[in-house]
């Protein structure tokens, strides 16, 4: 799941990162949207950078996380102008043949901005888009394909993790309903999630079970709406942490962790953070659930946190920015619930906040991510 809004400490001692904007260039041009087949002839201070993202269909239900993506957009242009980059805006509609068409219509070697995150009820779509990239020899910014195919897959990225040994609470994937009968081997209670989703999407307060019983139910309508597959996992009762690595000029860089509250949840409401709770500011959950960062734990919880985030994206090799999101089991220990490859890059979301607590601003973080595409070598 993809943190969000919260409020980070800076710290004055921490160093930003080693990026510097053009500051004597022109003011880079206004950004407008792409067209295909449109001739451009760039000098090289005016070569754009192209930012790629989800045209957003306003019938979509749950279309508010896609919205979304629309006000990341307009911060990450700003971000951009202000450092003297020109952009073009990318938006891409279905089908996934025209979008890869209109990649294939960018000068070769052109820098992208990849905020795409996969067609509605199409996530492969992410992965393939991003392969598109690479074969056109495109320098995009985030993680490249195996990287995106393992954050999509979940059930595939904790027997990945589980491989580096790496802690993972046990989980069980199931296709159909009947599976459902029987017992399971970690018991309950279980919290139940999309195999193969991300933005949150599909986890609901419903979806934590507590009764054998109760299972083979609730798993009809989330089957019927995610086919790919429902991962179920004991569901475990600690904290709940998020955590950032940057690659930047120096390496990666791990960011302060990040605890999300649930203190303020109203009762009987499970602590868990769901789509409501992420996306619908008005909501209950929304409110009920705000992120704290840095975290306030103990020294030895953060240099954990810290040390198992910078393994687990090395483990599915990540490139420009990643999230590990963890929670801890009933004796303490904390368990990796998710990798995120390209989390939200929005000004209110958990990246920013951890960059800022390291003193980056906003502009920083962009740059840097931007920077880790076009002076480093290409995906492999």
């Amino acid at each position: 799941m993809k943190a969000r809004a919260g409020s980070g400490t800076p710290s004055a001692t921490d160093p930003r990162p080693s990026v510097s904007p053009e500051g004597s260039a022109a003011p880079a041009p206004a950004s407008r949207p792409w067209t295909s087949g449109e001739p451009r002839l760039y000098t090289f201070r005016q070569k754009p950078v192209f930012v790629l993202y989800n045209d957003f269909d306003p019938g979509l239900d749950e279309g508010i996380a896609e919205r979304a993506v629309l006000e990341t957009v307009e911060a990450v242009a700003q971000a951009l102008a202000s450092a003297g980059r020109a952009v073009e805006r990318i938006p891409l509609a279905p089908p996934l043949s025209g979008a890869l068409r209109t990649l294939e219509s960018l000068p070769r070697g052109s820098t992208v901005l990849n905020l795409f995150e996969g067609f509605p009820d199409d996530p492969p779509s992410e992965v393939a888009l991003a392969i598109g990239l690479r074969s056109l020899g495109l320098r995009a910014t985030g993680c490249p394909p195996l990287a995106l195919h393992l954050g999509l897959h979940k059930d595939v990225c904790k027997r990945h993790l589980q491989g580096f040994g790496l802690p993972t609470a046990p989980s069980r994937l199931f296709l159909r309903p009947a599976e459902a009968r029987g017992e399971l081997p970690f018991g309950f209670p279980v919290f139940l999630k999309p195999a193969a989703e991300d933005a949150s999407h599909g986890i609901y307060a419903g979806n934590l079970v507590e009764r054998p019983e109760d299972l083979e139910e609730r798993l009809v309508p989330l089957l019927e709406r995610f086919p790919g597959g429902i991962l179920a996992e004991p569901f475990l009762p600690g904290r709940e942490f998020n955590c950032s690595v940057v690659e930047t000029r120096e390496g990666p860089r791990v960011l302060p962790p990040s605890l999300v509250d649930y203190t303020s949840l109203p009762k009987g409401r499970p602590p868990v953070l769901t789509f409501e709770a992420k996306w619908r500011e008005e909501s209950e959950e929304y409110r009920g659930t705000p992120t704290l960062c840095p975290a306030p734990v103990e020294e030895e919880v953060r240099n954990r946190l810290e040390r198992l985030a910078l393994e687990a994206v090395e483990a599915v090799a990540f490139r420009g920015y990643a999230r590990v999101d963890f929670r801890e089991d009933a004796g303490g220990r904390p368990m990796i619930l998710e990798v995120n490859p390209n989390p939200d890059l929005a000004p209110s979301a958990g990246l920013a906040k951890q960059a800022q607590a390291v003193g980056w601003t906003y502009g920083d973080l962009v740059l840097t991510i931007l920077a880790a595409a076009e002076e480093n070598p290409p995906w492999r």
